[in-house]
């Protein structure tokens, strides 16, 4: 079996135990808003017009097994999920990135299908968070960290681990909605445990991405996945106190924050981004909280309208008068 069909098998075994629960929700919501339960092979046929159609081969199977027949299946997946994640773990480095490569092609198609099912559909955020276990992401590498005050009042997370990583989803979508073109720099403003960096590496060589973030184990971690996938000649990880006075933000087509600073930081790091957005159009991808440190700026120094996605919890700031422009 290659590494595409490994990657086939785990996107899906991870997208349907996904869809399990999402399936009972929807069962007992037909049930509540009729007052009686659906007859099942009926109701699954327009769940597989929608959010299911990329699993169309399972259904005669869901429709045998039924609800009750859930709980077995959802094992059964998870261990598939889990005995692929480790056979390719097992591989030389190569097949791991091609393995990589090939999961997060089909996980871009698949959530580019969940902007369309939402608010209402099944969501996909947290499906393949397995996929760490290939970029040997040690977020138990925070325990036990120091919590500390830096100079300006940074914060530091001691075990936060994936809860303080950008989705797969986030990054994903982002990339989607981009267009960017090739040999375009990119920054990460805090990058963590590099999420971002290893995906946009893997799917764009042609991007050069620096990633910046404080805690030193971090930036270890993330280094060694690039260099282990050999994406290290455009894809690099830097220790980086961004509150330092002397620190200058370099020139860059695409930036990305999630969150990450203390308010002293964020003025230093916007004063930053605002003088280059001066001299050159750019995109600052923010995630999270870090689109409200922008929304003033924005107005103030007459950028276009942020596009908003996944309700605002990732927007797109383009610094020019217009939006049209390909990065």
């Amino acid at each position: 079996m290659n590494t595409q069909q490994l990657a086939d098998i785990y996107v899906l075994a991870a997208f349907t135990k996904t869809a399990l629960p999402f399936i009972t929700e929807s069962h007992w919501l037909y049930r509540k808003q009729h007052g009686a339960a659906p007859i099942f092979p009926i109701f699954l046929e327009t769940l597989f017009r929608k959010e299911l159609a990329c699993i169309c081969f399972f259904r005669g199977y869901l429709e045998e097994i039924g609800l009750k027949g859930f709980k077995d299946l959802d094992e059964k997946l998870d261990r598939l999920e889990k005995e692929t994640i480790k056979y390719i773990r097992s591989r030389p480095n190569q097949e791991q990135r091609e393995f990589s490569r090939f999961a997060l092609t089909l996980m871009s198609a698949l959530f580019a299908e969940e902007e369309r099912w939402q608010p209402t559909g099944i969501s996909l955020y947290r499906t393949f968070d397995r996929l760490d276990e290939v970029f040997e992401l040690n977020y138990d590498a925070d325990h036990g960290m120091k919590i500390e005050t830096i100079d300006g009042g940074e914060r530091l997370y001691e075990g936060a681990g994936v809860g303080v990583q950008s989705g797969y989803s986030t990054v994903l979508t982002a990339l989607n909605h981009l267009q960017i073109t090739g040999s375009s720099k990119f920054v990460d403003l805090g990058s963590g445990y590099g999420r971002v960096g290893l995906v946009v590496g893997l799917l764009r060589p042609d991007i050069h991405f620096v990633g910046y973030e404080y805690v030193p184990h971090r930036v270890q971690i993330s280094a060694k996945t690039a260099e282990r996938f050999e994406i290290q000649d455009h894809v690099k990880f830097q220790v980086q106190d961004l509150s330092l006075k002397d620190f200058s933000i370099p020139e860059a087509e695409i930036y990305y924050l999630y969150d990450p600073f203390s308010e002293e930081t964020y003025s230093h790091v916007l004063h930053q981004l605002i003088d280059l957005s001066r001299r050159k159009p750019f995109v600052i991808v923010t995630k999270g909280n870090a689109r409200k440190w922008l929304l003033d700026v924005a107005v103030r120094e007459k950028w276009s309208r942020p596009l908003e996605y996944d309700s605002g919890n990732l927007c797109l700031f383009h610094t020019a008068g217009s939006n049209t422009f390909n990065v």
